[in-house]
């Protein structure tokens, strides 16, 4: 029987408090993120009870529901029945009672959230280069391989425009003015003036010379001024004169702000991260990925992983590899796989043996892991035992043998490239196949040894 997608989501909202409390939803690849008026009316546990469900969790931005591979059909039914706010430029209503470090990690996930998927896009792109040029004969002269590198490279290199954009979304602000503000910090000009280095000067104010290409936190603290710089501009032009210069004025105040204040600072910002990652590599290079790869479960529960995405940025524009977090996601996300797999030929529970199915080729093929560390991990608690166990024999792994990722992306069967190293040589990328076949054994293995109850699995489940 197919599932009652607009039942569904009718207990969902119900549970959440009514149709008065939602703010606005959207959805990501397996979760539907609510925004509520008021968080403390949602009743986590009775919707982590609805068939359907896999889980239920708080996050920064408010309530987020783990739906699977189908998120979209609930999401559809929701909409259609509710007709929800789906705008990016509502801005959240954070809890009064999140301390900063959540209402930051809130507004981090939503801006750099909707450019992920691009970037990632693009590192594959570059990791099919590297495919090309070393093993298909494709000449670096070429001017095939000139355009596959400017996609492949475009999307962390336009990051500024990207970033401005969805910003300006979640600060509400004008987009035209904050992705011409994005565009001026990577503008020819900029990029000139960065080759000379130094500063130069703007009527007198200095202007510090940066390439800010690859880099986010510049673009978002200025579109965060620009945010109120809008509203004071627009309270001060009079209506008779506002079409012509409410955005010469914005465009007047906000030009010196970035170029001499919100753009420097977030620089300063990046040299601190880069600075201390190069530290931590300099003196100890394992010690990053296996802090990370001990804490994955936890920050992927918790939605945590995102923070750590400008140090990657960070990673990638400087050194030009990960060593931490996606490295660190070979043990996440393989386990995954191992769990489901264990679970599937284990297991006598058809409800189970069918939502372990899904959940091991969304692991395996695209590196989708929430289906079964909310669906089975969870749920079952002795999985994500096996999981933990995996993460941490990965991160040992990989700390050993000094992995590394070289093009932005998940790991996961079809991103596997993004482990060759552009010189050419495959060492890093053959350590990087034996840590998912460890980790696929370890999880595997684990999972069947120390057992799991599937009572809490119900028939009606699996349709």
């Amino acid at each position: 029987m197919a599932k009652d997608y607009k039942k569904l989501g009718e207990n969902i909202v119900a549970s959440l408090g009514g149709p008065d409390n939602v703010a606005k939803l959207l959805h990501c690849a397996t979760r539907l993120r609510f925004t509520l008026q008021d968080t403390g009316k949602a009743d986590l546990e009775t919707i982590r009870s609805i068939p359907g469900v896999m889980g239920a969790v708080t996050a920064p931005d408010g309530i987020q529901v783990i739906i699977g591979n189908d998120v979209t059909k609930a999401y559809d039914a929701i909409i259609a029945e509710f007709k929800f706010s789906t705008a990016a430029s509502v801005k959240e209503n954070l809890d009064e009672k999140q301390n900063i470090g959540s209402r930051i990690l809130g507004v981090l996930s939503s801006i750099i959230g909707p450019a992920i998927p691009l970037i990632m896009c693009s590192g594959l792109i570059s990791a099919l280069l590297i495919i090309l040029t070393n093993w298909c004969g494709l000449s670096a002269e070429s001017s095939t391989y000139t355009i596959l590198n400017m996609v492949g490279t475009g999307a962390l290199y336009f990051l500024p425009i990207l970033l401005a954009y969805t910003s300006a979304k979640r600060f509400g602000c004008d987009i035209m003015i904050s992705l011409f503000l994005g565009a001026l910090l990577i503008s020819p000009t900029m990029l000139g003036f960065a080759d000379a280095g130094g500063y130069v000067s703007l009527f007198g104010l200095p202007v510090k010379a940066v390439n800010y290409s690859s880099t986010l936190i510049p673009v978002i603290l200025t579109i965060f001024v620009f945010s109120y710089v809008e509203k004071l501009v627009a309270r001060i032009v009079p209506n008779a004169i506002r079409f012509v210069f409410q955005t010469f004025f914005n465009i007047v105040i906000m030009v010196p702000i970035a170029l001499c204040v919100t753009g420097p600072i977030g620089s300063y910002c990046g040299d601190l991260l880069c600075a201390a990652m190069t530290a931590i590599n300099t003196a100890a290079p394992w010690a990053s990925v296996l802090v990370i790869g001990c804490l994955t479960p936890v920050l992927v529960l918790t939605g945590m992983h995102l923070a750590l995405i400008p140090l990657v940025m960070t990673s990638f524009a400087t050194v030009g590899y990960d060593n931490m977090l996606f490295v660190a996601f070979i043990g996440m996300n393989f386990s995954q796989f191992g769990v489901a797999m264990a679970c599937l030929l284990k297991s006598k529970n058809p409800s189970l043996k069918s939502l372990a199915g899904s959940c091991a080729l969304t692991a395996f093929l695209a590196g989708v892991t929430e289906p079964t560390l909310y669906g089975i991990c969870v749920r079952m608690k002795r999985p994500l035992y096996a999981t933990w166990i995996t993460c941490i024999v990965n991160a040992i792994f990989c700390a050993i043998f000094q992995i590394r990722v070289y093009s932005f992306g998940a790991p996961s069967f079809f991103t596997m490239p993004i482990f060759l190293n552009p010189d050419g040589t495959m060492n890093n990328f053959y350590f990087a196949i034996a840590a998912a076949i460890l980790t696929i054994v370890v999880s595997f293995a684990s999972t069947w040894l120390l057992g799991f109850d599937d009572s809490c699995y119900k028939a009606e489940e699996a349709a």
